[in-house]
């Protein structure tokens, strides 16, 4: 009984530190530049919102930068795909598979 309540323990506080680290990785998004908005949508998508989608951005490098730097700089495990949305028609441009 008390090994299941352990890892009942440790697995509320290391769930924890995977939303801190969403968190992070949210704000840290937010400060690209085009980026107008970037949030977590349940566990499996992440939402970028570009401000001028049309300047040219190469989204397979934005991906791939956010995907990586996520599971390095905090932690977010790969499993996800980012959305890449135009804040102006609503619209998804493209779609990076971080697996």
């Amino acid at each position: 009984m008390k090994k299941l309540l352990g890892i009942v323990v440790l697995g509320l506080l290391l769930s924890g530190n995977a939303y801190a680290g969403k968190y992070e990785m949210e704000q840290a998004a937010k400060t690209i530049p085009g980026v107008a908005d970037a949030a977590f949508q349940g566990s499996s998508s992440f939402w970028v919102v570009m401000s001028n989608p049309n300047a040219g951005h190469d989204f397979d490098y934005y991906g791939s930068m956010l995907c990586n730097g996520g599971q390095q700089n905090f932690g977010v495990a790969k499993g996800y795909t980012i959305t890449f949305w135009n804040a102006y028609t609503k619209k998804p441009i493209k779609k990076f598979r971080c697996y």
